[in-house]
């Protein structure tokens, strides 16, 4: 594998983690970057799942708003009160 312009700093210290794993440095980089992978699947999902549940709760929120019972509002008096405030603008 190869990294270009890693800082020798960075590189040091992932052989020196492989070394104290008992790991040659390609098989400590692949586990690494397999660990990388998997973590990055679980955010990928976790954002699907709350995504799906925050669309969930939207539709609830609508079918809560849609689900009352009329207001028993004649329409000339919503008609009226659109057109002052129309006009109180």
């Amino acid at each position: 594998m190869q990294v270009r312009d890693l800082d020798p700093a960075v590189n040091d210290r992932l052989k020196g983690a492989a070394a104290a794993k008992g790991l040659s440095y390609s098989e400590y980089l692949r586990r690494e970057l397999t660990r990388i992978a998997e973590k990055l699947r679980i955010e990928e999902r976790w954002r699907e799942v709350t995504a799906a549940q925050r669309m969930e709760a939207d539709v609830q929120a609508m079918v809560a708003v849609f689900d009352r019972p009329p207001l028993d509002i004649p329409i000339d008096e919503i008609v009226q009160g659109i057109r002052e405030d129309r006009d109180s603008r």
